[in-house]
Protein backbone atom coordinates (compact mmCIF):
# COMPACT_ATOMS: atom_id res chain seq x y z
CA UNK A 1 0.00 0.00 0.00
CA UNK A 2 1.04 3.67 -1.32
CA UNK A 3 -0.01 6.40 1.70
CA UNK A 4 0.76 10.02 0.11
CA UNK A 5 4.07 8.48 -2.17
CA UNK A 6 5.24 6.53 0.62
CA UNK A 7 5.10 2.78 0.87
CA UNK A 8 3.28 0.98 3.85
CA UNK A 9 4.16 -1.97 5.27
CA UNK A 10 2.67 -4.09 8.34
CA UNK A 11 -0.11 -5.50 9.26
CA UNK A 12 -3.53 -3.84 11.45
CA UNK A 13 -5.25 -5.32 14.50
CA UNK A 14 -7.42 -4.39 17.36
CA UNK A 15 -6.05 -4.10 20.66
CA UNK A 16 -8.21 -2.98 23.48
CA UNK A 17 -10.60 -1.60 21.47
CA UNK A 18 -8.20 0.47 19.21
CA UNK A 19 -7.18 0.18 16.14
CA UNK A 20 -2.92 0.59 15.48
CA UNK A 21 -0.31 0.18 13.66
CA UNK A 22 2.76 -1.57 15.05
CA UNK A 23 5.04 -1.82 12.11
CA UNK A 24 3.26 1.39 10.49
CA UNK A 25 6.82 2.23 8.99
CA UNK A 26 9.34 -0.95 7.80
CA UNK A 27 13.12 -0.57 7.59
CA UNK A 28 13.12 0.32 4.31
CA UNK A 29 10.46 2.63 4.68
CA UNK A 30 12.23 4.53 7.47
CA UNK A 31 15.93 4.46 5.83
CA UNK A 32 13.98 6.84 2.93
CA UNK A 33 12.85 8.88 5.20
CA UNK A 34 16.45 9.03 6.79
CA UNK A 35 18.02 9.75 3.34
CA UNK A 36 15.28 12.11 2.43
CA UNK A 37 15.12 14.16 5.51
CA UNK A 38 19.01 13.54 7.03
CA UNK A 39 17.93 12.76 10.57
CA UNK A 40 21.16 11.33 11.20
CA UNK A 41 19.75 8.42 12.88
CA UNK A 42 21.98 4.92 13.00
CA UNK A 43 20.54 1.14 14.00
CA UNK A 44 17.09 2.39 13.43
CA UNK A 45 16.53 -1.74 13.43
CA UNK A 46 17.56 -2.38 17.01
CA UNK A 47 16.35 -0.30 20.00
CA UNK A 48 16.20 3.53 19.57
CA UNK A 49 17.74 5.97 21.24
CA UNK A 50 14.77 7.51 22.59
CA UNK A 51 15.71 11.21 22.63
CA UNK A 52 16.85 10.84 18.94
CA UNK A 53 13.56 9.46 18.00
CA UNK A 54 11.53 11.58 20.07
CA UNK A 55 12.61 14.12 18.29
CA UNK A 56 12.10 12.43 15.39
CA UNK A 57 8.97 12.30 15.86
CA UNK A 58 8.30 15.63 16.82
CA UNK A 59 9.35 16.53 13.09
CA UNK A 60 7.11 13.96 11.94
CA UNK A 61 4.44 14.30 14.24
CA UNK A 62 1.96 15.90 11.39
CA UNK A 63 2.71 13.55 8.79
CA UNK A 64 2.28 10.58 10.78
CA UNK A 65 -0.82 11.64 12.36
CA UNK A 66 -2.38 12.08 8.18
CA UNK A 67 -0.89 8.80 7.15
CA UNK A 68 -2.07 6.90 10.55
CA UNK A 69 -5.51 8.03 9.61
CA UNK A 70 -5.40 7.36 6.08
CA UNK A 71 -4.09 4.11 6.36
CA UNK A 72 -7.18 3.90 8.83
CA UNK A 73 -9.20 4.74 6.50
CA UNK A 74 -7.72 2.67 3.59
CA UNK A 75 -8.17 -0.48 5.67
CA UNK A 76 -11.71 -0.11 6.29
CA UNK A 77 -12.59 0.88 2.59
CA UNK A 78 -10.62 -2.25 1.70
CA UNK A 79 -12.67 -4.54 4.06
CA UNK A 80 -15.80 -3.04 3.11
CA UNK A 81 -15.51 -3.67 -0.78
CA UNK A 82 -13.50 -6.39 -0.82
CA UNK A 83 -14.90 -8.59 1.58
CA UNK A 84 -17.79 -10.51 0.80
CA UNK A 85 -17.92 -12.81 3.83
CA UNK A 86 -18.10 -9.75 5.80
CA UNK A 87 -20.96 -8.36 3.69
CA UNK A 88 -23.25 -11.84 4.10
CA UNK A 89 -22.91 -11.59 7.86
CA UNK A 90 -24.57 -8.79 8.18
CA UNK A 91 -26.99 -8.40 10.62
CA UNK A 92 -29.56 -6.68 8.80
CA UNK A 93 -28.87 -8.70 5.16
CA UNK A 94 -32.37 -9.66 3.71
CA UNK A 95 -32.77 -13.10 2.42
CA UNK A 96 -32.59 -13.20 -1.22
CA UNK A 97 -36.30 -13.14 -2.85
CA UNK A 98 -35.26 -15.81 -5.38
CA UNK A 99 -34.75 -18.62 -2.48
CA UNK A 100 -38.35 -18.59 -2.36
CA UNK A 101 -38.28 -20.75 -5.99
CA UNK A 102 -37.20 -23.65 -3.56
CA UNK A 103 -40.86 -23.80 -1.75
CA UNK A 104 -42.83 -26.76 -2.75
CA UNK A 105 -45.63 -26.80 -4.81
CA UNK A 106 -49.07 -25.36 -3.69
CA UNK A 107 -50.58 -28.21 -1.63
CA UNK A 108 -53.95 -27.17 -2.33
CA UNK A 109 -53.95 -28.10 -5.80
CA UNK A 110 -51.93 -31.64 -5.45
CA UNK A 111 -54.55 -34.04 -7.08
CA UNK A 112 -54.55 -38.69 -7.01
CA UNK A 113 -56.73 -38.08 -10.08
CA UNK A 114 -56.97 -35.47 -12.55
CA UNK A 115 -60.56 -36.23 -14.83
CA UNK A 116 -59.72 -34.60 -18.82
CA UNK A 117 -63.30 -34.14 -20.47
CA UNK A 118 -64.56 -32.29 -23.17
CA UNK A 119 -67.82 -30.93 -21.94
CA UNK A 120 -69.70 -30.26 -18.68
CA UNK A 121 -71.72 -33.27 -17.68
CA UNK A 122 -68.76 -35.67 -19.36
CA UNK A 123 -67.40 -36.39 -15.93
CA UNK A 124 -70.99 -38.28 -15.50
CA UNK A 125 -69.08 -41.19 -16.93
CA UNK A 126 -66.78 -41.78 -14.39
CA UNK A 127 -69.13 -40.00 -11.54
CA UNK A 128 -70.07 -43.10 -9.66
CA UNK A 129 -66.15 -44.70 -9.08
CA UNK A 130 -64.61 -40.74 -8.32
CA UNK A 131 -67.49 -40.91 -5.46
CA UNK A 132 -65.95 -43.82 -4.39
CA UNK A 133 -62.47 -42.57 -4.72
CA UNK A 134 -63.28 -39.40 -2.97
CA UNK A 135 -65.86 -40.26 0.10
CA UNK A 136 -64.39 -44.10 1.33
CA UNK A 137 -60.67 -43.84 -0.25
CA UNK A 138 -60.02 -40.50 0.63
CA UNK A 139 -58.18 -39.24 -2.52
CA UNK A 140 -58.14 -36.11 -4.00
CA UNK A 141 -59.59 -34.83 -7.42
CA UNK A 142 -60.02 -31.89 -10.07
CA UNK A 143 -61.15 -31.92 -13.41
CA UNK A 144 -60.47 -29.99 -16.44
CA UNK A 145 -63.01 -29.66 -19.03
CA UNK A 146 -62.05 -28.73 -22.93
CA UNK A 147 -64.89 -26.86 -23.52
CA UNK A 148 -67.58 -24.90 -22.29
CA UNK A 149 -70.15 -26.57 -23.80
CA UNK A 150 -71.67 -24.06 -26.28
CA UNK A 151 -72.47 -26.09 -28.99
CA UNK A 152 -75.31 -28.31 -26.80
CA UNK A 153 -78.65 -28.58 -26.78
CA UNK A 154 -80.79 -26.36 -23.66
CA UNK A 155 -83.74 -28.62 -21.83
CA UNK A 156 -84.20 -25.12 -19.42
CA UNK A 157 -84.37 -22.16 -21.31
CA UNK A 158 -83.40 -19.97 -24.57
CA UNK A 159 -79.81 -19.51 -24.32
CA UNK A 160 -77.98 -21.18 -26.61
CA UNK A 161 -73.92 -20.63 -28.12
CA UNK A 162 -72.22 -18.78 -26.14
CA UNK A 163 -74.39 -17.82 -23.38
CA UNK A 164 -75.37 -21.88 -23.18
CA UNK A 165 -71.83 -21.96 -22.56
CA UNK A 166 -71.64 -19.91 -19.66
CA UNK A 167 -74.77 -21.45 -17.89
CA UNK A 168 -72.91 -24.72 -18.51
CA UNK A 169 -69.93 -23.51 -16.97
CA UNK A 170 -71.79 -22.85 -13.76
CA UNK A 171 -73.66 -26.34 -13.99
CA UNK A 172 -70.27 -28.38 -14.31
CA UNK A 173 -68.68 -26.46 -11.38
CA UNK A 174 -71.52 -26.98 -9.08
CA UNK A 175 -71.78 -30.53 -9.95
CA UNK A 176 -68.56 -31.76 -9.29
CA UNK A 177 -68.74 -29.16 -6.38
CA UNK A 178 -71.09 -31.60 -4.88
CA UNK A 179 -68.63 -34.32 -4.99
CA UNK A 180 -66.40 -31.92 -2.87
CA UNK A 181 -64.11 -31.26 -6.21
CA UNK A 182 -62.92 -27.28 -6.01
CA UNK A 183 -60.13 -27.47 -8.38
CA UNK A 184 -61.89 -26.91 -11.88
CA UNK A 185 -60.40 -25.42 -15.24
CA UNK A 186 -61.56 -24.98 -18.67
CA UNK A 187 -59.33 -24.85 -21.61
CA UNK A 188 -61.19 -22.79 -23.88
CA UNK A 189 -62.27 -24.76 -26.43
CA UNK A 190 -65.23 -24.71 -28.77
CA UNK A 191 -67.66 -27.43 -28.58
CA UNK A 192 -67.40 -28.89 -32.21
CA UNK A 193 -70.36 -31.39 -33.26
CA UNK A 194 -68.35 -33.62 -35.46
CA UNK A 195 -66.53 -36.91 -35.41
CA UNK A 196 -63.05 -35.97 -36.75
CA UNK A 197 -60.78 -35.17 -33.62
CA UNK A 198 -58.75 -32.87 -35.96
CA UNK A 199 -61.43 -30.62 -36.27
CA UNK A 200 -61.86 -30.53 -32.37
CA UNK A 201 -58.15 -30.07 -32.24
CA UNK A 202 -58.26 -27.03 -34.72
CA UNK A 203 -60.99 -25.70 -32.26
CA UNK A 204 -59.37 -25.55 -29.68
CA UNK A 205 -56.02 -24.19 -31.25
CA UNK A 206 -54.57 -27.46 -30.40
CA UNK A 207 -51.03 -25.83 -28.96
CA UNK A 208 -52.81 -23.64 -26.83
CA UNK A 209 -55.11 -25.50 -25.23
CA UNK A 210 -51.62 -28.50 -25.01
CA UNK A 211 -49.70 -25.33 -23.12
CA UNK A 212 -52.74 -25.38 -20.78
CA UNK A 213 -53.43 -28.76 -19.62
CA UNK A 214 -49.46 -29.18 -19.76
CA UNK A 215 -49.24 -26.22 -16.75
CA UNK A 216 -52.77 -27.99 -15.18
CA UNK A 217 -50.68 -31.04 -14.92
CA UNK A 218 -48.11 -29.26 -13.44
CA UNK A 219 -50.00 -27.34 -10.96
CA UNK A 220 -52.01 -30.32 -9.89
CA UNK A 221 -49.46 -33.31 -10.14
CA UNK A 222 -51.93 -36.20 -10.34
CA UNK A 223 -50.77 -40.01 -9.82
CA UNK A 224 -53.39 -40.87 -12.51
CA UNK A 225 -55.26 -39.33 -15.57
CA UNK A 226 -58.78 -40.42 -16.32
CA UNK A 227 -60.60 -39.63 -19.89
CA UNK A 228 -61.87 -40.21 -22.93
CA UNK A 229 -60.86 -42.94 -25.42
CA UNK A 230 -58.78 -41.75 -28.19
CA UNK A 231 -59.93 -43.71 -30.55
CA UNK A 232 -62.62 -43.58 -33.33
CA UNK A 233 -65.44 -46.20 -32.78
CA UNK A 234 -69.19 -46.53 -32.99
CA UNK A 235 -71.05 -44.85 -30.20
CA UNK A 236 -71.70 -41.20 -29.59
CA UNK A 237 -68.10 -40.55 -31.08
CA UNK A 238 -67.94 -37.23 -30.52
CA UNK A 239 -64.72 -35.04 -31.81
CA UNK A 240 -64.43 -33.20 -28.89
CA UNK A 241 -64.69 -36.49 -26.84
CA UNK A 242 -61.99 -38.07 -28.57
CA UNK A 243 -59.60 -34.87 -28.74
CA UNK A 244 -60.24 -34.23 -24.89
CA UNK A 245 -58.25 -38.11 -24.60
CA UNK A 246 -55.63 -36.61 -27.05
CA UNK A 247 -54.67 -33.89 -25.17
CA UNK A 248 -54.46 -35.56 -21.74
CA UNK A 249 -52.67 -38.32 -23.68
CA UNK A 250 -50.15 -35.74 -24.65
CA UNK A 251 -49.83 -34.23 -21.44
CA UNK A 252 -49.02 -37.16 -19.57
CA UNK A 253 -46.42 -37.54 -22.00
CA UNK A 254 -45.11 -34.19 -21.84
CA UNK A 255 -45.56 -32.64 -18.84
CA UNK A 256 -42.58 -34.71 -17.10
CA UNK A 257 -40.08 -33.37 -20.00
CA UNK A 258 -38.03 -30.57 -18.68
CA UNK A 259 -37.13 -29.33 -22.84
CA UNK A 260 -41.36 -29.16 -23.49
CA UNK A 261 -42.86 -25.73 -22.49
CA UNK A 262 -39.88 -24.76 -20.68
CA UNK A 263 -40.76 -21.06 -19.53
CA UNK A 264 -43.23 -23.22 -17.13
CA UNK A 265 -40.53 -24.79 -14.96
CA UNK A 266 -37.98 -21.76 -14.87
CA UNK A 267 -37.63 -20.23 -11.89
CA UNK A 268 -39.37 -17.23 -11.16
CA UNK A 269 -36.44 -14.16 -11.35
CA UNK A 270 -38.23 -12.09 -8.40
CA UNK A 271 -40.66 -14.20 -6.38
CA UNK A 272 -41.44 -11.03 -4.11
CA UNK A 273 -42.48 -9.25 -6.72
CA UNK A 274 -45.76 -9.14 -9.37
CA UNK A 275 -45.59 -9.55 -13.58
CA UNK A 276 -42.56 -12.36 -13.23
CA UNK A 277 -42.39 -13.93 -16.52
CA UNK A 278 -41.38 -17.63 -16.14
CA UNK A 279 -43.85 -19.59 -13.79
CA UNK A 280 -41.67 -21.75 -11.17
CA UNK A 281 -43.54 -24.80 -11.56
CA UNK A 282 -41.33 -28.56 -11.77
CA UNK A 283 -41.75 -31.08 -14.45
CA UNK A 284 -44.54 -33.99 -13.34
CA UNK A 285 -44.60 -37.73 -14.79
CA UNK A 286 -48.03 -39.17 -14.01
CA UNK A 287 -48.07 -42.91 -13.37
CA UNK A 288 -51.46 -43.90 -15.07
CA UNK A 289 -54.06 -43.22 -17.60
CA UNK A 290 -57.09 -44.77 -17.98
CA UNK A 291 -59.39 -44.17 -20.81
CA UNK A 292 -63.68 -44.89 -20.69
CA UNK A 293 -66.02 -44.49 -23.70
CA UNK A 294 -69.98 -44.48 -23.98
CA UNK A 295 -69.54 -47.53 -26.92
CA UNK A 296 -72.44 -49.04 -28.67
CA UNK A 297 -70.83 -52.65 -28.00
CA UNK A 298 -68.30 -54.09 -25.79
CA UNK A 299 -65.14 -53.12 -25.92
CA UNK A 300 -64.08 -53.11 -22.84
CA UNK A 301 -63.45 -56.78 -20.99
CA UNK A 302 -60.03 -57.89 -20.59
CA UNK A 303 -59.16 -54.33 -21.16
CA UNK A 304 -59.01 -51.99 -17.48
CA UNK A 305 -60.71 -52.50 -14.22
CA UNK A 306 -64.53 -52.38 -13.79
CA UNK A 307 -65.98 -50.43 -11.08
CA UNK A 308 -70.14 -51.50 -10.22
CA UNK A 309 -72.12 -48.19 -9.21
CA UNK A 310 -74.42 -50.53 -6.95
CA UNK A 311 -71.92 -51.15 -4.45
CA UNK A 312 -73.27 -48.97 -1.17
CA UNK A 313 -71.42 -46.29 -0.19
CA UNK A 314 -70.27 -47.22 3.27
CA UNK A 315 -69.57 -43.35 4.35
CA UNK A 316 -72.78 -42.17 2.51
CA UNK A 317 -75.08 -45.25 2.96
CA UNK A 318 -76.41 -45.32 -0.40
CA UNK A 319 -75.41 -46.20 -3.80
CA UNK A 320 -72.27 -45.15 -5.86
CA UNK A 321 -74.96 -44.96 -9.10
CA UNK A 322 -77.01 -43.05 -6.81
CA UNK A 323 -74.70 -40.43 -6.08
CA UNK A 324 -73.57 -40.00 -9.39
CA UNK A 325 -76.75 -39.57 -10.40
CA UNK A 326 -76.91 -36.73 -7.20
CA UNK A 327 -74.22 -34.91 -9.53
CA UNK A 328 -75.72 -35.14 -13.31
CA UNK A 329 -79.06 -33.93 -11.53
CA UNK A 330 -77.12 -30.18 -11.38
CA UNK A 331 -77.04 -30.41 -15.26
CA UNK A 332 -80.36 -29.26 -15.94
CA UNK A 333 -79.90 -28.06 -19.50
CA UNK A 334 -78.33 -31.48 -20.56
CA UNK A 335 -81.12 -33.44 -18.90
CA UNK A 336 -80.62 -33.16 -14.95
CA UNK A 337 -84.15 -32.41 -14.33
CA UNK A 338 -84.75 -36.08 -15.48
CA UNK A 339 -82.36 -37.18 -13.48
CA UNK A 340 -83.98 -35.15 -10.49
CA UNK A 341 -87.08 -36.35 -10.99
CA UNK A 342 -86.23 -39.91 -10.66
CA UNK A 343 -84.37 -39.48 -8.07
CA UNK A 344 -87.42 -38.26 -6.16
CA UNK A 345 -89.71 -40.97 -7.81
CA UNK A 346 -87.06 -43.58 -6.66
CA UNK A 347 -87.06 -44.84 -10.31
CA UNK A 348 -83.69 -44.24 -10.70
CA UNK A 349 -82.66 -45.99 -14.14
CA UNK A 350 -85.87 -45.84 -16.20
CA UNK A 351 -84.79 -43.42 -18.53
CA UNK A 352 -81.83 -43.90 -20.85
CA UNK A 353 -80.23 -40.45 -19.50
CA UNK A 354 -80.21 -41.62 -15.66
CA UNK A 355 -79.02 -45.16 -16.82
CA UNK A 356 -75.46 -43.27 -17.62
CA UNK A 357 -75.28 -42.36 -13.77
CA UNK A 358 -76.10 -46.39 -12.72
CA UNK A 359 -74.07 -48.10 -15.29
CA UNK A 360 -70.40 -49.68 -14.24
CA UNK A 361 -67.65 -47.74 -14.72
CA UNK A 362 -65.51 -49.63 -17.01
CA UNK A 363 -62.16 -48.86 -17.99
CA UNK A 364 -59.54 -49.29 -20.36
CA UNK A 365 -55.81 -48.66 -19.43
CA UNK A 366 -53.75 -46.27 -21.51
CA UNK A 367 -50.91 -47.16 -20.01
CA UNK A 368 -48.90 -47.68 -16.77
CA UNK A 369 -44.90 -46.74 -15.93
CA UNK A 370 -45.68 -48.59 -12.43
CA UNK A 371 -45.78 -52.12 -12.29
CA UNK A 372 -49.56 -52.72 -12.57
CA UNK A 373 -51.62 -55.68 -14.12
CA UNK A 374 -53.87 -54.50 -16.74
CA UNK A 375 -57.27 -54.97 -14.63
CA UNK A 376 -55.47 -54.14 -11.39
CA UNK A 377 -57.31 -51.77 -9.15
CA UNK A 378 -56.50 -47.99 -10.45
CA UNK A 379 -54.23 -47.25 -7.88
CA UNK A 380 -52.24 -50.70 -7.61
CA UNK A 381 -48.76 -49.81 -7.95
CA UNK A 382 -49.04 -46.20 -7.65
CA UNK A 383 -45.68 -44.57 -5.71
CA UNK A 384 -46.96 -41.86 -3.38
CA UNK A 385 -43.79 -39.36 -4.53
CA UNK A 386 -44.30 -40.00 -8.45
CA UNK A 387 -42.00 -41.58 -10.47
CA UNK A 388 -39.08 -40.18 -12.86
CA UNK A 389 -40.00 -38.96 -16.27
CA UNK A 390 -40.19 -41.60 -18.66
CA UNK A 391 -40.12 -40.09 -22.63
CA UNK A 392 -42.46 -41.94 -25.13
CA UNK A 393 -41.16 -43.88 -27.95
CA UNK A 394 -42.64 -41.21 -30.30
CA UNK A 395 -43.24 -41.64 -34.57
CA UNK A 396 -41.27 -43.39 -37.05
CA UNK A 397 -42.38 -42.45 -40.66
CA UNK A 398 -43.36 -45.72 -42.72
CA UNK A 399 -40.85 -45.88 -45.69
CA UNK A 400 -43.06 -47.71 -48.79
CA UNK A 401 -41.60 -50.11 -51.12
CA UNK A 402 -44.52 -50.29 -53.38
CA UNK A 403 -47.39 -48.70 -54.24
CA UNK A 404 -50.36 -48.72 -51.19
CA UNK A 405 -53.79 -48.28 -50.56
CA UNK A 406 -53.91 -46.82 -47.40
CA UNK A 407 -56.90 -45.31 -44.96
CA UNK A 408 -57.18 -41.71 -44.34
CA UNK A 409 -57.82 -39.26 -41.74
CA UNK A 410 -58.56 -39.07 -38.81
CA UNK A 411 -58.26 -43.49 -38.67
CA UNK A 412 -54.24 -42.62 -40.03
CA UNK A 413 -54.02 -40.30 -37.99
CA UNK A 414 -54.87 -42.45 -34.91
CA UNK A 415 -52.34 -45.02 -35.76
CA UNK A 416 -49.71 -43.01 -35.81
CA UNK A 417 -50.54 -40.83 -32.81
CA UNK A 418 -50.92 -44.43 -31.24
CA UNK A 419 -47.25 -45.58 -32.24
CA UNK A 420 -45.96 -42.15 -30.63
CA UNK A 421 -47.78 -42.34 -27.49
CA UNK A 422 -46.64 -45.95 -27.14
CA UNK A 423 -50.43 -46.94 -27.24
CA UNK A 424 -49.95 -49.79 -30.03
CA UNK A 425 -52.65 -51.90 -28.31
CA UNK A 426 -55.50 -49.47 -29.11
CA UNK A 427 -54.96 -50.57 -32.76
CA UNK A 428 -56.66 -53.86 -31.69
CA UNK A 429 -58.74 -52.65 -29.96
CA UNK A 430 -61.83 -52.03 -32.59
CA UNK A 431 -62.01 -52.51 -36.18
CA UNK A 432 -62.44 -49.70 -39.34
CA UNK A 433 -65.52 -49.15 -38.15
CA UNK A 434 -68.09 -45.70 -38.40
CA UNK A 435 -71.87 -45.00 -36.59
CA UNK A 436 -73.73 -43.72 -39.46
CA UNK A 437 -77.24 -41.76 -39.27
CA UNK A 438 -80.28 -43.54 -41.53
CA UNK A 439 -79.94 -41.54 -44.79
CA UNK A 440 -76.99 -39.99 -44.15
CA UNK A 441 -73.57 -39.21 -45.60
CA UNK A 442 -70.60 -41.95 -45.33
CA UNK A 443 -66.84 -40.96 -46.25
CA UNK A 444 -64.24 -43.43 -45.96
CA UNK A 445 -61.30 -41.26 -46.81
CA UNK A 446 -58.41 -42.89 -48.71
CA UNK A 447 -54.62 -42.57 -49.21
CA UNK A 448 -52.05 -43.85 -52.47
CA UNK A 449 -48.50 -43.74 -51.89
CA UNK A 450 -46.61 -43.88 -54.38
CA UNK A 451 -42.68 -44.87 -53.23
CA UNK A 452 -41.37 -45.16 -57.37
CA UNK A 453 -39.86 -42.77 -59.27
CA UNK A 454 -42.94 -42.77 -62.08
CA UNK A 455 -46.33 -41.61 -62.08
CA UNK A 456 -49.01 -44.79 -61.41
CA UNK A 457 -52.83 -44.88 -62.69
CA UNK A 458 -54.87 -46.19 -59.80
CA UNK A 459 -58.11 -47.24 -59.88
CA UNK A 460 -60.97 -48.02 -56.96
CA UNK A 461 -63.35 -50.38 -56.69
CA UNK A 462 -66.06 -50.65 -53.78
CA UNK A 463 -68.29 -53.54 -52.55
CA UNK A 464 -71.39 -52.11 -50.40
CA UNK A 465 -74.10 -53.45 -48.73
CA UNK A 466 -78.02 -53.72 -50.27
CA UNK A 467 -80.02 -49.96 -49.69
CA UNK A 468 -76.60 -47.69 -49.81
CA UNK A 469 -76.27 -45.42 -52.82
CA UNK A 470 -72.15 -45.10 -53.35
CA UNK A 471 -71.08 -42.96 -55.93
CA UNK A 472 -68.19 -44.03 -58.36
CA UNK A 473 -64.79 -43.07 -57.26
CA UNK A 474 -62.70 -41.90 -60.40
CA UNK A 475 -59.49 -43.44 -61.94
CA UNK A 476 -56.50 -41.27 -60.25
CA UNK A 477 -52.99 -40.70 -61.42
CA UNK A 478 -50.61 -40.64 -58.65
CA UNK A 479 -47.50 -38.82 -59.16
CA UNK A 480 -43.87 -39.98 -58.56
CA UNK A 481 -42.80 -40.31 -54.77
CA UNK A 482 -45.96 -37.99 -52.92
CA UNK A 483 -49.56 -39.13 -51.50
CA UNK A 484 -52.93 -38.86 -53.37
CA UNK A 485 -56.11 -38.01 -51.31
CA UNK A 486 -59.45 -39.79 -52.32
CA UNK A 487 -62.96 -40.77 -51.01
CA UNK A 488 -65.90 -43.24 -51.30
CA UNK A 489 -68.69 -41.30 -50.83
CA UNK A 490 -72.10 -43.28 -49.95
CA UNK A 491 -75.42 -42.39 -48.62
CA UNK A 492 -77.44 -44.72 -45.86
CA UNK A 493 -80.56 -46.48 -46.36
CA UNK A 494 -83.59 -44.39 -44.90
CA UNK A 495 -84.43 -46.91 -42.55
CA UNK A 496 -82.14 -48.53 -39.82
CA UNK A 497 -81.05 -51.91 -40.47
CA UNK A 498 -79.98 -54.65 -38.18
CA UNK A 499 -76.01 -55.44 -37.71
CA UNK A 500 -73.04 -54.24 -39.54
CA UNK A 501 -72.83 -52.45 -42.63
CA UNK A 502 -69.74 -53.83 -44.31
CA UNK A 503 -68.07 -52.00 -47.26
CA UNK A 504 -64.34 -53.34 -49.06
CA UNK A 505 -62.61 -50.91 -50.70
CA UNK A 506 -59.67 -52.08 -53.33
CA UNK A 507 -57.45 -50.20 -55.43
CA UNK A 508 -55.13 -51.65 -58.81
CA UNK A 509 -52.60 -50.42 -60.20
CA UNK A 510 -51.03 -52.01 -63.03
CA UNK A 511 -53.54 -54.91 -62.75
CA UNK A 512 -52.20 -55.58 -59.16
CA UNK A 513 -53.61 -55.32 -56.16
CA UNK A 514 -52.38 -52.70 -54.20
CA UNK A 515 -54.35 -52.74 -51.26
CA UNK A 516 -57.82 -53.54 -49.59
CA UNK A 517 -59.62 -52.07 -46.89
CA UNK A 518 -62.76 -53.14 -45.40
CA UNK A 519 -64.74 -50.91 -42.99
CA UNK A 520 -68.24 -51.48 -41.22
CA UNK A 521 -70.71 -49.05 -40.58
CA UNK A 522 -73.59 -49.25 -37.98
CA UNK A 523 -76.60 -47.56 -38.57
CA UNK A 524 -78.21 -45.01 -35.95
CA UNK A 525 -81.79 -43.43 -35.58
CA UNK A 526 -80.67 -41.14 -32.82
CA UNK A 527 -78.29 -38.71 -32.62
CA UNK A 528 -74.99 -39.07 -34.82
CA UNK A 529 -72.27 -36.33 -35.37
CA UNK A 530 -71.55 -35.27 -38.68
CA UNK A 531 -68.48 -36.83 -40.31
Amino acid sequence: MTILGRPVRGGLYTYAGRMTIPNLLSKRSVDDLRQEKDVGISNLTGPMREGRWVTYLQRTHRHLATTTKLVLLAATLAALSLSPAWAQITDNAKPDSYLANNRPGDPRYKTDILVVVAHPDDEVMVTSYLAREIYDNHKRVAVVYQTAGDGGNNDVGPEQAAALGDIRQIEGRRAVGSLGITNVWFLGGRDTPSQNVLTSLERCSHGRCLDELVRIVRITRPSVILTWLPDFTTGENHADHQASGVLATEAFDLAGDPTVLSEQISPATNPDKNSNLTEGLRPWQPEKIYYFYNSTHDIFAGQGPQYSSQEISPSRHVSYGNLAAEVFAYHLTQGGKQVADEIAGNTLGNSAISKIAMEPVRLILGKSLVPSAVTDDVFAGVAPNGVPYQRAPGFAAVKYLQPTLAIGDPWSYYHKFWEAHGLDHLANLVPLEISVHIDGALAIPLVINNPSNTAIDVNVSVKAPEGWKVTPVPPASVAPLSEYYLRVLAVAPATKLPGWQQFVVSAESGNKNIGTLEVRAELSDGWVAPQ
